[in-house]
């Protein structure tokens, strides 16, 4: 096998994968979190309280979209596909 494709397709560290899922996590619990603290308080908060709720749900999407990127830029799932037609190779566990 060269080295070129055995490169394409060595898989990426389990680590990295939890910390992009982590990053991943932070802008979602972020957008969650500031949804229900309008709803349940939207009558009483002044307009600059709004906006910062409103500030909050978009970093919260920027961060999310921010791990997808990265997540599809390290993987590269659009790379590998499973062919079902093709036995997969015995992997040590």
């Amino acid at each position: 096998m060269t080295e070129e494709a055995r490169h394409a397709t060595q898989r990426p560290s389990r680590l990295t994968l939890y910390a992009l899922a982590m990053l991943g996590g932070v802008g979602m619990t972020a957008m969650i979190l500031a949804a229900g603290v309008g709803v349940i308080f939207g009558a009483s908060l002044s307009a600059d309280e709004t906006h910062s709720l409103g500030m909050m749900i978009v970093v919260g999407m920027l961060v999310l979209l921010l791990a997808v990127g990265l997540w599809m830029a390290w993987v590269r799932p659009f790379q590998r596909f499973d062919d079902i037609n093709v036995p997969a190779e015995a992997e040590p566990h």
